[in-house]
């Protein structure tokens, strides 16, 4: 496939016929195209003849489209490049049969449910076009296709339009019409946009945990599509039993999130951004590599119109049955859009592209510069105390056991200040009042455990003194009993079937649910605002200016429920709560954040390390760190609890990252069995030394770039990785045993260098 040609015809190899096109309402039409439209035009049938038409034209960029087949191009007026919604050699491709083959020359496939539970697929060429289903409208700078599907009985409106530097395609989701009896599911939009050949090369970009790269025809024949939902896994569709989590990391080591609505592709010298700016929570992102189904690479978003929710009946002896049911109201937004943008010659690298979409965060996105030059941070991520079941004269308590106390953090604080480390930032964890797996936290009152309002006063001064800061955390997410004001009738998450979704603790040899624990809740995201008002209240007492926001910045799920809110909606909703948590406290901190919570945050934890290791990616690479660094501080997980803490300061010096550590300050013992032991190894008297010998290591080379941009990352060899930080300081890390030469240079076994 040539994808730079200039011509704006398509071969003629594409002939397509164009036989009587079913009727499409006047309103449909005209509200897709504008309500300034002359209602004649409304119903247009799509030409007969097999060329482009001018939809729009700006500065940058040219946009036509086939009225016959419902194809589009964008020409790139700079490059000269055009970037097609369907290859153009599509009809001769060796490999392509069958519905791969109607996909290539379609714009949209979707999948429904019939009356009878079938799930059926169908594409807009072969079930569409082909049967006279296009209908056309092209004015005011927008092109409008509707495409009816007979056989399904759906109607799918398309609209395309330019920005300047980027072309928006838009899934007019209210306008969808299923006059039948069929349920739409989802929607893949532009499958093959863009898609590099088999003579081409480059890579498709996925942001599957700190991102990922597919590298075009890469020979991985027996590997599966990459194919993740965006934002992670929908607690609001199931409690995500053990069976579904072994389901979904079959053929990865370890599976991550995808945090940010964006994915590119690089071909040759050329290569674009997507970003999904409208009801991205419903996006599921998708790539394959060429020689597969295809000769095609390829790498696009499918949007889930409708969910499938499931329903665990608890069977006796804890065995349970799980009974699926599809949500009953669709998603009720009025768009689903991805906008393409389009990168200058030979800056097509991932690095480029990250560089790209931190603009549009800048612009859009509520992103700000929240780093300045000097110190980076020490995170510090410290926890309260547990309640565990003990033993007393034979008779099993639950007990509440300190395992820091305020006093306890002030002490290592002050340690930590002796070795020379200043700018500690501690989030602290488990401070509330039935805080640990209890009512919802919405008292902020202190836990007598931890201490008391002059001992929190004590900590706050000396961070603030020394030049760091505290970050109390808060979970209103996470609900494990009722009261406070919490009920499972109005504020717990419902499931499809109008009752309550439990949140079940399962056995980790199976996926049985695990009988020391009641279930938990989800709050509903109609709750959730009222709950954050009345916490910024009574958190405004503790005179703590900083406040750590837990599970909002990685947890978006649906709302299945007859009177619920769609996953679209969620991301919109938690970013008006932490604007609304950043009129209470001056700085924010938050967790794995997607990008809604990562622009609004000072401080990000627990950033993405690395890909989820699926057999298609080729490699794994730190997009997400590229996209924030400069405009927020962050870490990549505590060094105390990682499979490789010795390697973990070269992680932050390739990444740009700070140190963290997650520690108690006593009765670590205590923490086996109970609900924390995820915190192995988190002894503070153990780490404290290397600690802070880490700090100084990475803070002698990132104190001089944290407040400028990564401008380049690349493997110069295996396991060895350069990172250019302000286009001017280039840091080399080798992870190898052994000793490399990169330019006449030796850099030691696990050892790096600073050009």
């Amino acid at each position: 496939m040539n994808i730079r040609r200039k011509a704006l015809c398509l071969a003629a190899a594409l002939t397509m016929l164009a036989a009587a096109v079913v009727p499409v309402p006047a309103t449909l039409a005209e509200e897709a195209a504008g309500a300034d439209a002359p209602a004649e035009s409304a119903g247009a049938t799509a030409s007969t003849e097999d060329s482009y038409q001018l939809v729009e034209e700006n500065a940058r960029l040219r946009l036509t489209a086939n009225r016959s087949n419902g194809q589009i191009a964008v020409e790139d007026l700079v490059s000269g490049q055009i970037w097609y919604s369907n290859p153009e050699g599509a009809n001769e491709d060796p490999l392509a049969a069958g519905t791969y083959k109607a996909s290539l020359l379609s714009q949209i496939t979707i999948t429904y449910t019939t009356e009878k539970g079938q799930v059926m697929t169908e594409t807009s060429y072969l079930n569409s076009v082909m049967k006279g289903g296009l209908t056309s409208k092209i004015e005011g700078g927008k092109a409008v296709f509707v495409y009816d599907f007979p056989t399904a009985e759906i109607r799918i409106p398309v609209k395309y339009n330019l920005t300047e530097g980027a072309m928006q395609a838009s899934l007019l989701t209210r306008e969808i019409e299923e006059y039948g009896t069929n349920e739409l599911n989802t929607i893949d939009l532009l499958p093959y946009f863009g898609a590099g050949g088999s003579e081409d090369e480059g890579y498709m970009l996925v942001p599957d945990g700190s991102g990922a790269l597919i590298d075009f025809n890469n020979g991985k024949t027996s590997a599966s599509e990459f194919s993740s939902i965006l934002y992670g896994y929908d607690y609001g569709t199931s409690d995500r039993s053990m069976e579904t989590q072994q389901a979904e990391k079959s053929s990865r080591s370890q599976s991550q999130n995808l945090y940010l609505p964006v994915f590119g592709l690089k071909c040759n010298r050329e290569g674009y951004l997507a970003v999904i700016t409208e009801s991205a929570g419903r996006a599921t992102i998708k790539a394959q590599s060429g020689g597969n189904y295809t000769s095609y690479n390829t790498v696009y978003s499918s949007y889930q119109y409708r969910a499938q929710g499931s329903i665990r009946l608890l069977q006796k002896e804890f065995d349970s049955k799980i009974t699926t049911i599809s949500e009953r109201n669709p998603d009720g937004n009025d768009t689903y859009q991805v906008s393409y943008m389009f990168l200058d010659t030979g800056e097509n690298e991932y690095t480029d592209m990250a560089a790209l979409y931190r603009e549009y965060l800048l612009e859009n996105g509520g992103l700000e510069k929240r780093v300045e030059s000097g110190d980076i941070p020490f995170y510090l991520d410290l926890y309260g105390y547990i309640r565990k079941t003990k033993a007393f004269f034979g008779i099993p308590m639950d007990t509440k056991i300190a395992t820091t106390t305020f006093e306890d953090a002030v002490s290592i604080v002050g340690q930590l200040n002796a070795g020379g480390v200043k700018n500690t930032v501690v989030k602290y964890n488990y401070w509330m009042k039935d805080g640990y797996y209890g009512r919802i936290q919405t008292n902020a009152k202190i836990e007598g455990k931890v201490g008391s309002q002059k001992e929190l006063d004590a900590l706050n001064e000396l961070l603030r003194a020394s030049g760091g800061s505290l970050f109390l955390s808060v979970d209103l997410t996470n609900v494990y009993k009722t009261g406070s004001g919490f009920s499972t009738l109005g504020d717990a998450l419902n499931n499809v079937s109008n009752t309550t979704q439990p949140q079940y603790t399962f056995a980790l040899d199976s996926a049985s649910v695990d009988s020391r624990y009641k279930a938990g809740y989800l709050t509903r995201p109609t709750s959730l605002s009222g709950f954050f008002d009345t916490f910024l209240k009574n958190y405004a007492k503790r005179g703590v200016s900083g406040l750590a926001v837990d599970a909002l910045g990685n947890m978006v799920y649906s709302d299945l429920s007859s009177k619920g809110m769609s996953r679209s909606e969620i991301p919109g909703l938690y970013g008006d709560i932490l604007d609304k948590a950043l009129e209470t406290a001056d700085e924010l901190l938050v967790t794995g954040a997607g990008d809604y919570a990562a622009a609004r945050a000072a401080h990000i934890l627990n950033t993405p390390l690395y890909s989820s290791g699926y057999d298609l990616e080729d490699d794994t690479v730190p997009f997400y760190q590229i996209v924030f660094h400069g405009y927020a501080s962050y870490s990549v997980g505590a060094t105390n609890l990682a499979s490789n803490p010795e390697t973990m300061a070269l992680r932050c010096l390739e990444t740009g990252a700070a140190p963290m550590y997650s520690w108690v300050g006593r009765n670590s013992a205590e923490l086996i069995g109970s609900r924390s032991d995820f915190l192995y190894s988190a002894d503070y008297e153990r780490w404290i030394d290397s600690a802070v010998e880490e700090y100084h290591t990475v803070n002698a080379v990132l104190s001089k770039v944290a407040d400028q941009p990564i401008t380049g990352h690349e493997e110069l060899a295996d396991n060895v990785y350069q990172t250019t930080y302000g286009g001017t300081t280039r840091v080399i890390v080798n992870y190898n045993a052994e000793p490399v030469v990169i330019d006449g240079q030796t850099i030691e076994a696990e050892g790096f260098v600073v050009k």
